[in-house]
């Protein structure tokens, strides 16, 4: 049996759990670790170095040379492009899809899309990383982040007396059980990626991560206590995974020894949008590419440009004034001159003033200007999808096709993110089956509402596949794919399962259920059989008169089925009515030719014998099933 430690920054109890080992685990030695730390602080140096520079330029704090008292002016457009990428590629939701483990697994794959659909919802809610995460992916080419269960956030059951395990016992049982189903144990960190080093050696799976901070010494502590080093100020703090193990050091000492976490996996999840090279040395700066490299220089000149057309048109604005005549009368015309727009001056005979020929921005300025603009969308991201509308776009339309082929350019990132937040997946799925061991509640929100999911261990048994795609189409972009698939469906070219999923419908299974239901609550033959409930409890109209005082009235029976007969004929036609979509339209010879008769009596002899004629299905009970086939296997 092994134990494993969470989040340091709450005291967590440790939970017993047995792991394997797997091949190349590193073994976790204190030398082990040193050596790591001073071979990453070479090898990573030029990747942080590349970091820090994406930021100076992030945060508009970039230098450039300009003239003795020119004017700086820092253009935002790294920031702009960074902000355009994470607005286009953060959903609205999550399309979450999980294949069938076996023939008979739909319903079983369709509670783990709601479970990993709900558990990236609180998640996202309790700590929202999406956008950082985004953002470092973006600007560093590599975005890192932290899954952990926090045990201190989740109830432990009480112990048993010794003498009495009765209703006390069973209260607090129930009273975990209440604080379990609405508690999140899972959190997530988005880790700057210049405070990590981990294993490249792969390319792709690193085996290790090892992450750096600056930490107060009280903190460390108060929560290792068995650091023994009471000292002031910060400390250089140090956690190391592996697939298997986990160690926390300070200042080169342990503050907690290496010991299994449980999670049979190294619970770090990488978002890499590899738009970097992975050459022979696989040198982190050169596998790690963010979205502003090899635009640098041009950003630099393009705020350069800029500065210097800030000046031109300046000194174009506000000319210079030359005083000619005798010494001191121009002397005191020129110190009480006032050059403010609109102002009076009184100038002597004797003095002239002379406005000298003002510079003018040069042509090539708005050619240089031009050139580097295209030079940097091309690079990075088309101004267009930064909400500018080109020059060339002859219509809204022409500028939302432009904008479309312009998110292109964003691919990389979306992808990174896609593939990170499934794997992200796999770590909240093995976390539930092999360290909460457990079943977890969460509660999420979707395009269709709100929903809620229980999952236990046995109901993962393994099955970890999940399918992550980010949903940043537009609401009139999902409704027309929507309609494509619907009216594919109606016509007969794909089943209906297929046609929600195209069309962007999470859990197909239950909206067909719902389908069948809505279908089944609105024929006209149930439709037939509410109203005759509902006409059974209304009061005759010789009860009305009796209520009000009003006497008898003759015939009220009679009177009372007549109206009754007057509702019937002026039934509403009800919207919600599904049994449509299966019914070939209806030509206008049918119509011609149908007859115009006069609804029945509800319940009555004639409205059965109609009703029992019209119906081919099965009858259930006194209910009558309507004979309209929906299945998906009708619909081939």
């Amino acid at each position: 049996m092994v134990t494993i430690q969470g989040n340091p920054n709450v005291v967590d109890e440790a939970i017993n759990l047995e792991s394997s080992n797997p091949i190349d685990e590193p073994e976790m030695s204190m030398q082990w670790v040193r050596e790591m730390k001073e071979k990453g602080g070479h090898e990573f140096r030029a990747f942080r170095n590349q970091c820090e520079n994406a930021d100076e330029f992030f945060l508009n704090n970039f230098e450039f040379s300009a003239p003795d008292g020119g004017t700086m002016i820092r253009l935002g457009t790294a920031q702009s492009v960074i902000n355009t990428l994470v607005s286009h590629v953060k959903p609205q939701f999550l399309d979450i899809s999980v294949p069938p483990p076996g023939p008979r697994g739909q319903a079983r794959a369709e509670m783990m899309e709601k479970f990993l659909t709900g558990a990236h919802h609180m998640i996202e809610q309790k700590s929202p990383v999406h956008r950082e995460l985004t953002k470092h992916a973006g600007l560093y080419g590599i975005a890192w982040e932290k899954v952990e269960f926090i045990a201190n956030e989740w109830s432990d059951f009480p112990e048993v007396p010794p003498e009495d395990g009765g209703t006390e016992y069973r209260e607090l049982v129930k009273e975990v059980l209440e604080k379990r189903s609405v508690s999140w144990p899972i959190k997530t960190v988005a880790v700057n990626p210049q405070s990590l080093i981990w294993d490249t050696n792969n390319g792709t799976a690193p085996r290790w991560v090892i992450s750096e901070s600056e930490v107060d010494a009280q903190w460390v502590q108060a929560h290792f206590p068995d650091w023994g080093h009471y000292k002031e100020g910060y400390v250089q703090f140090c956690e190391i995974w592996t697939q298997t193990q986990v160690a926390y050091m300070a200042d080169d000492k342990w503050c907690m020894m290496p010991r299994k976490h449980g999670y049979k996996r190294l619970p770090w999840v990488m978002y890499w949008p590899m738009m970097g090279l992975q050459t022979t040395e696989l040198a982190p700066d050169d596998l790690y590419k963010g979205i502003l490299n090899g635009s640098f220089d041009m950003l630099k000149a393009q705020s350069q440009l800029a500065s210097h057309y800030i000046d031109i048109v300046a000194k174009s604005a506000w000319p210079t004034l030359e005083f000619t005549g005798p010494i001191g009368i121009t002397e005191e015309v020129q110190s009480r001159w006032d050059d403010t727009p609109g102002a009076n001056n009184i100038k002597p005979p004797q003095v002239n003033v002379n406005v000298s020929d003002t510079p003018r921005p040069p042509n090539e300025i708005g050619v240089a200007k031009e050139f580097l603009d295209e030079a940097i969308e091309a690079n990075t991201v088309p101004a267009v999808a930064r909400g500018q509308r080109p020059s060339g776009a002859a219509s809204g339309y022409h500028t939302a096709v432009l904008a479309g082929i312009a998110s292109l350019n964003f691919g990389a990132v979306k992808e990174a993110m896609e593939r990170g937040l499934q794997d992200k997946g796999e770590v909240i799925l093995q976390i539930v089956e092999n360290v909460i061991q457990d079943r977890v509640t969460v509660f999420g929100k979707t395009e269709a509402g709100t929903l809620d999911a229980t999952i236990k261990p046995s109901d993962i048994n393994g099955h970890y596949v999940n399918i992550v795609r980010i949903n940043s189409v537009s609401p009139e972009e999902q409704e027309r794919r929507l309609n494509l698939w619907s009216n594919l469906w109606r016509a007969g070219y794909v089943d209906l399962d297929t046609a929600l999923r195209k069309g962007g419908v999470a859990n197909p299974l239950e909206v067909r259920a719902k389908i069948l239901e809505e279908q089944f609550l609105t024929s006209p033959e149930i439709q037939q059989q509410l109203q005759l409930a509902a006409a059974q409890r209304i009061p005759t109209i010789q009860n009305l008169l009796e209520i009000a005082g009003g006497g008898t009235a003759p015939n009220a029976e009679q009177t009372a089925q007549n109206i009754l007969n007057t509702q019937g004929a002026q039934q509403l036609p009800n919207p919600g009515n599904f049994s449509s979509v299966n019914q070939p339209p209806r030509t206008n010879e049918a119509a011609r030719v149908a007859p115009t008769t006069r609804p029945v009596m509800p319940g009555s002899i004639q409205e059965m014998n109609q009703t029992g004629a019209a119906i081919a299905g099965p009858r259930t009970g006194n209910v009558r099933v309507p004979a309209a086939d929906i299945s998906p296997g009708a619909r081939g």
